[in-house]
């Protein structure tokens, strides 16, 4: 029978989820003991108290907002000015353990990026708002995951832009009535493009939706007069309402070979939408010439 060694076994305890399935873990056996011990980084949020088990942490990951940083504390949220910090209640003393880096994944506005920039901070979820468009420019910093609510709204000087390889959504309405951006480069990385985000972006006439796309929401591309040809990636598996109602230009829609749900009056009437496998909702696309 195949059995692990100590160092695979190790791999596979960084999937625990408490600090009770690796106290027990060290208890099975000869190879499981200090498996803790080879642990450079925190697979699972400490405290005080349960740090002690990895005494050779060199990078404190924080999942969440209240996780503890061991005194490493930061503003989280730049408009409520809110400051991530711990302290022990018993004396309300601040116990500060260094790192070499302190990893954040929770959403963090860009603003707390840019003011913990020099330090040992690394920022995995960063938010990129309207307030930081209107204070840091057109240019979206490298770092950001996220474009937020309305952050390009009506952003009468904006003909082209391209987005960061690490953002993953586009926010409500980010694109809404920039009605001179003509030409967007969107990076594999993103998965999801929420509601309202090109809605009578009037100016734009192609766009590559790129293949990790999983939802297009309501009136994403709503209005959008001068968008002429769309090819829907094969891993969207849903089309919201309206999604490209108002295209007047919009002839021909390939749809992914796979299933697809498309919300009512998705296309505007006359558009042949090609599906070679037919396996896309004949009835809900009804208002459509179905091909």
């Amino acid at each position: 029978m195949t059995t692990l060694d100590s160092y695979h076994i190790m791999i596979v305890s960084k999937y625990f989820k408490t600090i009770e399935d690796y106290i027990n873990l060290e208890l099975v056996c000869k190879k499981c003991i200090c498996n803790m011990e080879k642990f450079h980084f925190n697979p699972i949020p400490l405290s005080y108290k349960t740090i002690k088990y990895f005494p050779n942490i060199e990078t404190l990951h924080l999942w969440h907002m209240y996780d503890e940083n061991f005194g490493n504390e930061f503003l989280v949220d730049h408009q409520n000015d809110k400051c991530h910090q711990n302290i022990i209640k018993c004396n309300n003393v601040v116990v500060t353990k260094s790192f070499y880096q302190i990893v954040v994944w929770f959403h963090v506005y860009y603003p707390t990026v840019d003011q913990y920039k020099n330090l040992n901070f690394k920022f995995k979820n960063v938010i990129y708002t309207q307030n930081d468009r209107i204070k840091f420019g057109n240019t979206i910093p490298l770092c950001v995951t996220q474009i937020g609510l309305y952050c390009f709204n009506e952003c009468q000087n904006l003909s082209s832009i391209i987005l960061p390889s690490n953002v993953t959504s586009l926010g409500f309405g980010c694109f809404s009535c920039c009605k001179y951006l003509s030409n967007i480069v969107i990076p594999t990385s993103v998965i999801s493009i929420d509601d309202y985000c090109f809605y009578e972006c009037r100016s734009l006439s192609d766009i590559t939706i790129p293949i990790n796309v999983t939802t297009i929401g309501d009136y994403c591309f709503s209005k959008c007069n001068c968008l002429s040809y769309v090819n829907i990636p094969s891993n969207v598996i849903s089309l919201g309402f309206e999604c490209f109602d108002g295209c007047s230009s919009l002839s021909s829609v390939v749809i992914p070979l796979c299933y697809t749900s498309i919300d009512e009056n998705c296309f505007p009437a006359n558009t042949k939408i090609y599906d070679p496998n037919g396996l896309v909702n004949r009835f809900i696309v009804s208002k459509s010439q179905y091909i």
